[in-house]
């Protein structure tokens, strides 16, 4: 037994030992002395002391929280309404509870100024609902584990605390600004700024078959499926790009990573929109890699990485991934960072020797002023080919557009 656990046990019993102790005493008292005035507090005293005795042997192990969210797509910012349900198998009468989330997450706490918890008014009802609400949840991925539930007599005489087991997660996704994605075609030679090329389907190479949808040509009909089947399937072509493109988002601790995972999610689910595929690495302390976004549910995995990514590359960045091979085949990167340190520009020189492209994308916040490090840094990118383009958050819509530098 815990030294928590042991104060809390030898706590209810001195406070059951206080309550017969006062009982007694009114008790004895009545028997000495006599007279109208103790035998009536002795009767006052009696139900109260009863009941508070009676809630020491009060079951509440079988009590049941349910919970259930009134918007499950949830995203960075939005207010998390929770609707608590507390069902009990009887209708002995409770006076009050004090019920509170138990373990929620540190993130969640620190975003809400109210507390976790409800004083309910119980009585004899079987079903109790309450609601709470968190302004602003931030993007993550939240665990709620259950209620701690804590009933009282009229007094307070009497305590009793019981965990209540409710697990639900809470899956905040970054937001998503709506954007034209348009693949680059530049030259490390040039230095221009990037060209829109649209990605070629080459209808020669077929990499397999699909249901037929609505707006297919007929000449991506597999008819030779259909005359044994009779049903309609669809030839799937690979896009001649469709493995050129690698979007990497660094996850070196920065005050504007929030804005560079939001950047990175309006890329990946405006590619997928626009049907254009491409690989994601996020590039943590953890190397998490994507081999191919192109569908919904490839999407989603990715967004549900990037609900719960943190910015936490804090070793050395060449060593994890100076000799990363997603890096040094990939034909585009497209590079996402608050930073441009000497490592990352290193290894992105590296990369690009191979490369036809690469782009890199330095978040910033508005007003920000540039320092005479990073425009030097800035500036050796661009002499080693690389095209960098500083960007802020109310420039998200604008960043494949052409007019940003």
């Amino acid at each position: 037994m815990t030294i928590s656990r042991l104060r809390y046990v030898s706590g209810r019993i001195m406070r059951l030992m206080l309550v017969v102790l006062l009982l007694l005493t009114t008790l004895a008292f009545g028997f000495i002395e006599g007279g109208f005035v103790i035998w009536f507090i002795f009767f006052m005293l009696l139900p109260f002391s009863m009941y508070s005795l009676l809630l020491v042997f009060t079951p509440l192990k079988k009590m049941k929280v349910e919970r259930s969210i009134e918007q499950e797509n949830m995203r960075n910012g939005d207010s998390l309404k929770m609707t608590m349900t507390l069902r009990r198998n009887n209708r002995w009468p409770i006076v009050y509870a004090v019920i509170r989330e138990a373990m929620p997450s540190e993130v969640l706490v620190n975003a809400t100024t109210k507390p976790m918890q409800r004083l309910l008014i119980i009585g004899f009802k079987k079903q109790v609902k309450w609601t709470y609400e968190v302004e602003e949840i931030p993007r993550g991925e939240h665990y709620l584990h259950g209620v701690e539930i804590t009933v009282s007599d009229f007094f307070g005489w009497n305590k009793k605390t019981q965990f209540i087991s409710a697990k639900r997660t809470v899956v905040v996704y970054p937001n998503v600004t709506k954007m034209i994605f348009r693949p680059l075609n530049m030259s490390k030679q040039t230095g221009n700024g990037p060209v829109s090329s649209a990605i070629v389907r080459d209808t020669t190479m077929v990499s397999g078959l699909r249901e037929y949808q609505a707006g297919d040509r007929m000449s991506w009909v597999h008819w030779k499926t259909f005359a044994k089947t009779g049903e309609l399937r669809s030839k799937e072509f690979e896009d001649q790009q469709s493995q050129d493109l690698c979007l990497v988002l660094d996850c070196t601790p920065s005050a504007l990573f929030e804005d560079q995972v939001e950047f990175v999610a309006s890329i990946l689910n405006a590619s997928v929109r626009q049907q254009i595929t491409m690989a994601f690495l996020s590039a943590g302390r953890e190397r998490i890699y994507f081999e191919a976004v192109q569908t919904e549910s490839q999407l989603q995995q990715a967004m549900f990485h990037l609900a719960s990514v943190q910015d936490d590359l804090v070793d050395s960045v060449n060593r994890l991934y100076g000799q990363d091979r997603t890096l040094a085949n990939a034909a585009q990167l497209l590079f996402v960072t608050s930073k441009l340190t000497t490592e990352w520009l290193d290894i992105l020189t590296k990369a690009t020797m191979s490369s036809r492209a690469c782009l890199c994308f330095v978040i910033r916040s508005k007003g920000q002023a540039t320092s005479t490090q990073e425009q030097a840094m800035e500036k050796l990118a661009r002499i080693r080919g690389i095209r960098v383009i500083t960007i802020g958050k109310e420039q998200f819509t604008e960043a494949f557009m052409g007019g940003l530098k």
